[in-house]
């Protein structure tokens, strides 16, 4: 289990997508794995790169949303609805793609939102990967 970002690390922070294809079909359902980490992690001295440590993202505060990438339109906004959820791996969502038109162009943006409820209350926006949907 990913062990979460906290404190100054999510301050200034890293956010991309695992494993997105440049192309899907329409009318399938993918699992999207999303994964955090500091910009610049701690020094060490070891055999194994502290940039491949994979951290979650704060649970239940971090979403998606998805844009056409050309008009920039919102199709999927961020709402309760497109929270990214969590298991043994790190962050992913799914999402059938049969609500998406055929033979365009899409792009990712997430949300995280760290420290809700309180008076640090910080949001932050990432580009995510764009992709195509094919007959």
């Amino acid at each position: 289990v990913p062990s979460p970002l906290t404190g100054s690390d999510l301050q200034d922070l890293v956010v991309y997508q695992k494993g997105v294809r440049p192309e899907y079909k329409e009318k399938s359902k993918v699992t999207f794995r999303l994964v955090g980490r500091p910009r610049y992690p701690k020094r060490t001295f070891s055999t194994t790169s502290d940039y491949l440590t994979v951290k979650s993202l704060p649970s239940g505060s971090t979403y998606y949303s998805i844009k056409d990438a050309h008009t920039e339109d919102v199709i999927i906004p961020f709402d309760e609805y497109s929270k990214v959820s969590c298991d043994s791996n790190g962050n992913y969502f799914n999402l059938w793609l049969n609500g998406l038109q055929a033979e365009r162009f899409y792009k990712f943006e997430f949300k995280v939102v760290s420290g809700s409820g309180t008076t640090n209350e910080t949001v932050q926006y990432f580009d995510g990967e764009t992709f195509k949907i094919s007959r």
